[in-house]
């Protein structure tokens, strides 16, 4: 029996390598003749084990578990096998003095890098979070720096390290901010770019595809007002629910236990963030991409926007911005939506009724239930 080709990567065939390929480049937005083949150079330069250094400062890990526990799809493990992680406190041997040099030789070697950032940054004071004599404000404005002059690129993992997150809640007592904020406005860096991947915990397969995009482009993705990649989050949560037809027709669960929960309707009327959440939940998932919220019969609470414990919380209270005309039902839709998709029920509706804060988004058509947060979650 003849043998097959084998690829770069231990284990798998080169047949079975370039339909993960083909799978990479939809998820990153590639089409044409040439897609395959730019993806499996990218891939087959990280047989060189490109560099990564990981910082932990004010978080859970949920982030890092959430990645590092990553089982699917394949592509995924296939990538995080080659990379070398050469410094992430959380899983490294080293402590002390010898996780130090290992941070400081990636570092300071002049090497191109790529460097990951999981948790806030701590501003008053700064030392409420220090690591080896240093302030996380001190090591994320150096490593950032370096980072960029190796050129590499800078990755916000999580909802902490992009926007602050709960740390960031009012009254915020350590005056916590994302990555991109603190570097801009307290740094001296105004024009400062890091690519954010928020949601809590961050999403393993959002983080690889941020990665191989820049492999594959050798560039930083278009970025939405806020600092996401817009080819991940560039539609809302509630533009791919599974129970967006629920939504169209009018059904929605009234209190948690009723009739439409047990028939999974629509969430929006018990608090669910997902018409003013850009986020790909529906796609990419948790867990092997196995669930998310709304799969368990909870409402999305949206955790990728700025400021969403301040702005979108109580997390069972409707949307802010986001208003569905009258009690509607059934009857009142019916079918094709009938008179009420021209006040906006339906894609037109979706795609116009988020506020001035959501990227893209435009006024709501009509009266709003409450007046909603500004442009990028400000």
């Amino acid at each position: 029996m003849e043998h097959e080709e084998m690829s770069l990567f231990p284990g798998l065939s080169r047949r079975d390598f370039l339909k993960t390929c083909g799978a990479l480049a939809g998820l990153i937005g590639l089409s044409g003749p040439m897609a395959v083949p730019r993806v499996a150079e990218a891939l087959e330069q990280l047989a060189k084990r490109p560099a990564v250094v990981w910082s932990l400062f004010q978080e859970c890990l949920g982030c890092s578990v959430n990645l590092l526990q990553a089982r699917k799809p394949a592509p995924a493990n296939l990538i995080l096998q080659q990379i070398s992680l050469n410094y992430h406190e959380a899983v490294m041997a080293a402590a002390g003095d010898q996780a130090e040099k290992s941070f400081r030789d990636t570092v300071d070697s002049g090497q191109p890098f790529y460097y990951i950032v999981e948790g806030a940054i701590a501003t008053t004071p700064k030392e409420a979070i220090t690591i080896h004599g240093k302030t996380a404000a001190d090591i994320v404005t150096d490593t950032y720096n370096k980072a960029k002059a190796s050129g590499g690129a800078t990755v916000c993992i999580g909802s902490c390290a992009s926007y602050g997150n709960i740390q960031a809640a009012a009254p915020n007592p350590t005056g916590a901010k994302g990555v991109g904020d603190y570097l801009r406005q307290d740094a001296g860096i105004p024009d400062a770019v890091v690519i954010n991947s928020p949601r809590c915990p961050g999403n393993a397969d959002d983080t690889v595809a941020i990665l191989l995009y820049v492999l594959v482009n050798k560039k930083v993705p278009e970025l939405d007002s806020v600092g996401r990649p817009k080819f991940l989050f560039g539609e809302t949560v509630h533009d791919n629910c599974e129970r967006r037809g629920h939504f169209d027709n009018g059904e929605f669960v009234q209190v948690f236990g009723d009739e439409g929960s047990d028939k999974e309707w629509c969430l929006y009327k018990v608090g669910c963030k997902g018409p003013v959440t850009y986020a790909p939940c529906p796609k990419t998932r948790w867990n092997g991409q196995h669930g998310w919220p709304v799969t368990s019969g909870g409402p999305c609470i949206g955790c990728a926007e700025p400021d969403f414990w301040d702005k979108l919380t109580p997390f069972y209270d409707k949307a802010p911005g986001f208003h569905v005309p009258g009690d509607i039902t059934p009857t009142q839709i019916g079918v094709g939506l009938g008179a009420l998709t021209a006040v906006g029920i339906g894609a037109h509706f979706i795609g116009q009724a988020a506020t001035g804060r959501l990227f893209k988004g435009g006024p709501v058509e009509g009266k709003e239930e409450e007046e909603g947060p500004k442009e990028g979650g400000k």
